[in-house]
């Protein structure tokens, strides 16, 4: 039976006696094959649903087989032993983005998610969450940007994001999500990456 997920879970869900759903680590060469095949599930699915997709091979692929371009990490979110979803973030400047103006803000970019067409409870909304908490002692906001009105609209929605249109013709439509702790969010989701020290920049 899917888990029902609600933004206010860490208030009001009971504490499961099971253990966690899904795990997410940092992704390894050796996710490539599993990855590069959920994306081909998820563009045939968006393809089906009259959503615009890349030809080019995304980054969430590319940098498991080649290793990660300096400063981005790739993540991947596991339920059991089934691949769920990946995604690939950085540490960048917030400046000029009509939310930011202060020229030292940093925020965390998520640049690239994928997830398993099949999986029917928004599994990304779990790693977008664990990223808003992993990353809270030290930034304040996760951002993303998106093409696609229709995506943008409904990648807002299931993770709940601010989406914000801009003229911008490269990234017309920016999401965030405001980082912070979610007490009981271990409850579902595992992982055994330790938080990031605030001194330390992804970026070189």
């Amino acid at each position: 039976m899917p888990l029902t997920i609600h933004e206010d879970f860490a208030a009001e869900s009971p504490e499961p006696a099971r253990p966690p759903r899904y795990r997410i680590s940092l992704g390894q060469p050796s996710h490539r094959q599993a990855v590069k095949a959920m994306v081909k599930a998820r563009t045939n699915w968006m393809r089906h649903h009259g959503l615009a997709t890349d030809l080019v091979e995304p980054p969430v692929v590319s940098h498991l087989g080649s290793g990660a371009a300096a400063g981005a990490q790739v993540w991947v979110l596991h339920e059991g032993s089934m691949l769920r979803g990946a995604a690939v973030t950085s540490i960048d400047p917030t400046v000029n983005l009509q939310w930011h103006q202060d020229p030292d803000s940093e925020s965390l970019w998520l640049h690239d998610m994928y997830t398993d067409p099949d999986a029917h409870d928004a599994p990304g909304r779990w790693l977008t969450w664990w990223l808003s908490q992993h990353y809270a002692s030290h930034l304040k906001y996760v951002f993303t940007a998106l093409c696609d009105e229709v995506l943008a609209r409904k990648f807002a929605d299931l993770h709940v994001l601010e989406l914000h249109p801009t003229q911008d013709e490269f990234r017309p439509f920016l999401l965030r999500r405001r980082t912070g702790p979610a007490p009981r969010l271990h409850a579902y989701v595992a992982s055994d990456v330790p938080p990031p020290d605030a001194a330390t920049r992804l970026r070189p």
